[in-house]
């Protein structure tokens, strides 16, 4: 994969100029100085912040350092070890192999040993995984993947993360991510690759590790950069895109059918996909209802964002998106955030047609700089009163919404 980025400058507030920053190498094999996979993994385990979750699952929790070298069986007397476990407090698992790509088996053969390792630590369960991540450890064997995950001031629900932590194992469900320090990948075989690993669930992403410093070698600055990614996997036809300004990128084509239901080929989260699973146990058979509905609505350009709840947005000019419901896991609906950016006149009409749909009432916050749509006991509306039955006028109101507030920024920017 080509790189066209730029090399980075250090600027100094004392004298206002900048130094280049040169790029350091890392090394493999015996001798190889500071940095080589030995230090990325122990990086990636000391600064878990440096991986880029954010990017690839906006959704996530903070990352929690389980372990490094997790032993893992790969059938047929061979064993293994994953490089890096981490775990959020919501049970969610983060599975990282690290690689220097001048290693001559890296390239697509690390690619091909992180699914395997994925693959075992699926077939594990809890009570397994548990015991390797103690035994990993080794400093510290007594610490359970429940202490770890409540490290902080509030401990975690043990039986709700036991239960979260099983289902993804079940199901191989997780973030697998490859790091390394400058990949140098032909796609089309990683894709292949992950073909053959589609009935399980998870999102794969190369992550490059770059390090510069200045010329006297007293300061260092790690980049890290997400070099290609998917959406979750489950099926679905994996090919190579070249579409676009970042160049070869891992495309899914999710299946045109799933279950008796048809829906578009608009790809989802890791989140969107966990959020889909906690509705479907508050509300049953209302996540196939939003889905249908979430789909209808990418015409208008809005997509789906998780953050806590689901959050239905648009692009706007002014870089803060633009809101139009944020649909909880319990399946009420927020219209409160399409006040918060763009035309506060669309707001109040938009909050007032579906008001009007749902029953329920616009009611003011805030000495009237926002507005909220509540039903009886101010409570916010169920998303069942809008879908299936009023899903075309939302749709229709979302547009008028939309184009109300690209205007007004259009015609703001044109006057001043």
């Amino acid at each position: 994969m080509s790189r066209r980025d730029g090399s980075p400058i250090w600027l100094s507030k004392e004298t206002g100029g900048g130094t280049p920053l040169s790029r350091i190498k890392f090394a493999v094999g015996p001798g190889a100085g500071m940095y080589d996979e030995a230090w990325l993994q122990r990086f990636l385990h000391e600064h878990p912040e440096v991986f880029p979750i954010r990017q690839i699952e906006p959704g996530f929790d903070e990352l929690l350092p389980a372990c490094r070298e997790l032993s893992v069986s790969l059938g047929a007397g061979k064993s293994g070890a994953l490089d890096n476990l981490f775990i959020t407090r919501s049970g969610n698992l983060v599975l990282i192999e690290t690689k220097l790509w001048r290693n001559p088996e890296a390239r697509r053969a690390v690619v091909a040993q992180a699914l395997d390792y994925a693959s075992a630590v699926f077939r594990m369960s809890y009570s397994e995984l548990n015991a390797a991540v103690s035994r990993a450890r080794g400093g510290s064997p007594g610490r359970s993947l429940v202490e770890i995950a409540s490290d902080g001031p509030n401990p975690v629900d043990e039986a709700e993360f036991v239960d979260a932590v099983t289902s993804n194992l079940e199901r191989g469900k997780a973030i697998v991510a490859v790091v390394g320090d400058g990949i140098r990948e032909d796609l089309t075989s990683i894709a292949h690759l992950l073909q053959g690993h589609a009935g399980q669930r998870f999102t794969f992403a190369l992550v490059e590790l770059a390090i510069y410093e200045t010329n006297e070698h007293t300061e260092r600055l790690v980049i890290p950069s997400v070099l290609a990614q998917t959406v979750l996997l489950e099926r679905g036809v994996i090919r190579i895109s070249s579409d676009g300004p970042k160049g070869q990128q891992i495309v899914v084509d999710p299946p045109q059918e799933i279950g008796s239901k048809q829906f578009g080929t608009r790809g989802m989260s890791f989140g969107e996909d966990e959020f889909y699973e906690i509705l479907e146990r508050n509300a049953p058979g209302l996540p196939d209802l939003l889905k249908a509905f979430v789909d209808k609505s990418a015409s208008l350009g809005i997509y789906a964002e998780v953050l806590g709840g689901l959050n239905l947005k648009h692009a706007s000019p002014s870089g803060n998106p633009l809101n139009l419901a944020a649909v909880a896991k319990a399946g009420f609906v927020d219209f409160g955030p399409a006040t918060w950016w763009g035309s506060r006149d669309a707001a109040r009409t938009y909050l007032a047609t579906v008001a009007n749909l749902a029953g329920a009432s616009v009611v003011e916050r805030r000495d009237g700089q926002d507005w909220v749509v509540r039903v009886a006991g101010n409570k916010m509306p169920k998303l069942s009163v809008l879908l299936p039955q009023h899903e075309q006028a939302w749709l229709d109101a979302m547009d008028r919404y939309i184009r109300q507030c690209l205007s007004d920024a259009a015609a703001s920017a044109a006057a001043g």
